[in-house]
């Protein structure tokens, strides 16, 4: 509490950024086209200096990463010369109003998408060491006017009521397959009956816990996102729980595991397996927030991974590297991601499939590539493909590569089967990512700030 009531104070003191006498601005000559065509829009310039990162190179081969090349301790926006051109860059745009440059709702939610993740990088974000600098005051140079441009972008109710369900753009777009299709295996493909409300695919909910079932990525990205957990079987939607239900009921669901202390039970290595063919998706879907402060479950998809098992193998011997590992899976892996200039040119959807050879930076966990010194930062030369990396956090036999699999044995409640009657037009949506949010450190920061600043939230 005392940390957001500081933060408060700070932003009082920096209202005085924004009224203070206009500057020249400068120009970005390393800004993509992402908003508008020219490149020198203000709008293209903030998201460059998010994005591109002069002390990682290989940014510039990412303009239009799903997400800002920000780890916990990293040091870029913070040290000089990136704070400044950062801080440089937000004052102009509260000085001249930038958030007038475009009335389109769909460019400002992913503008509020982008903005808000640096926010709570910005609250979150600690030293490698001990040693190292903590930047405090860069930090709340930072909130203070990211707070602000997010007061300014955010969407009317109605506004966002009206965003598109871009996943049925995709769909009805003809640029993906329909289905999996063992012939042509390197073809991504969007299930057109993904959110049938009785279909095939069954969202896994774990009823009854507080916590999202992909807690692990929902917490990483702060419940800005809902990730949510979707299982198709050959059999169809009674097979799914059936299935469920033989997973639940199964006697001795956790065993021992005296090699490691730190989780003393395992799931059983002979709970039931799902059969050959079975499917797994996880849906990414964007949390935005109203021009009243008030947090909604939005309908833009922005990724679906997608893990098909064409076979299911149990093997006592490790595998060999990473293409062995791959094998040794008997998954075919797809990711489908968001792209900001395929959305707002209204093309499939904005969504696009990742190559078999296309590389990033990891986002899912703490550590980025860079790590110590300027100068010896990674590459992605060092990087294995993102559809190679699947592999590492699923590697297990069928079920055992399910990480979400120990929210469906007990003591968990027993997932069973809604009538269609109960279920809303945007049945899949997940309450718990807005409730999650609104308990969370950064979530009262920012509010705090709006409040202090006396602005209409």
């Amino acid at each position: 509490m005392r940390t957001v009531l500081a933060l408060a104070c700070a932003a009082v003191l920096g209202a005085i950024l924004w009224s203070a006498a206009p500057v020249v601005w400068g120009r970005s000559p390393r800004a993509a086209a992402i908003y508008e065509p020219n490149p020198d829009h203000l709008w293209n310039r903030l998201h460059a200096k998010i994005f591109v990162r002069d002390d990682l190179p290989d940014t510039q081969r990412l303009p239009d990463a799903l997400d800002p090349p920000l780890w916990y301790h990293t040091q870029y926006l913070l040290s000089n010369p990136s704070h400044k051109q950062a801080v440089r860059i937000l004052d102009e745009f509260l000085q001249t109003h930038a958030e007038n440059l475009t009335g389109d709702p769909l460019k400002r939610a992913i503008l509020q998408r982008d903005l808000w993740a640096v926010f709570d990088w910005a609250v979150a974000r600690h030293p490698e060491h001990v040693r190292d600098p903590a930047y405090e005051e860069e930090r709340r140079e930072l909130r203070t006017r990211l707070a602000e441009v997010l007061r300014r972008i955010a969407l009317s109710p109605e506004e966002l009521a009206a965003l598109p369900d871009n996943y049925a753009q995709a769909v009805s777009s003809g640029e993906f397959g329909r289905n999996y299709d063992p012939a042509h295996r390197e073809r991504a493909f969007l299930p057109p009956d993904l959110f049938e409300a009785q279909g095939p695919w069954v969202e896994l909910e774990d009823p009854g816990n507080p916590e999202p079932v992909a807690f692990q990525h929902f917490s990483d990205h702060s419940a800005r996102s809902s990730f949510l957990v979707f299982l198709r079987l050959p059999g169809g939607r009674k097979a799914a729980f059936d299935y469920l239900q033989a997973l639940w009921s199964f006697p001795g669901p956790w065993v021992l595991s005296p090699a490691d202390a730190n989780h003393p039970q395992v799931v059983n290595p002979d709970v039931p397996q799902f059969p050959t063919g079975t499917e797994v998706a996880l849906v990414r879907q964007l949390t935005l927030f109203d021009n009243q402060g008030r947090l909604v479950n939005s309908p833009i998809t922005e990724s679906l991974q997608i893990r098909v098992y064409r076979e299911i193998r149990k093997s006592d011997h490790p595998p060999a590297g990473l293409d062995g590992a791959i094998a040794e899976s008997g998954q075919d892996f797809y990711d489908i991601e968001l792209s900001r200039p395929q959305l707002f040119a209204g093309k499939a959807g904005g969504l696009r499939a990742l190559q078999p050879g296309e590389k990033d930076f990891t986002k899912f966990g703490a550590f980025g590539p860079d790590g110590g010194r300027p100068g010896q930062y990674l590459t992605l030369d060092n990087y294995s493909p993102v559809l190679k990396q699947c592999v590492f956090c699923h590697q297990g036999a069928g079920i055992h590569s399910l990480n979400s699999r120990v929210k469906l044995l007990k003591p968990h409640v027993l997932q069973k089967d809604r009538h269609s009657e109960s279920l809303g037009p945007h049945w899949w949506q997940d309450a718990r990512t807005l409730s999650w949010k609104q308990s969370h450190d950064d979530w009262a920061a920012l509010t705090a700030y709006w409040k202090a600043s006396g602005g209409s939230h």
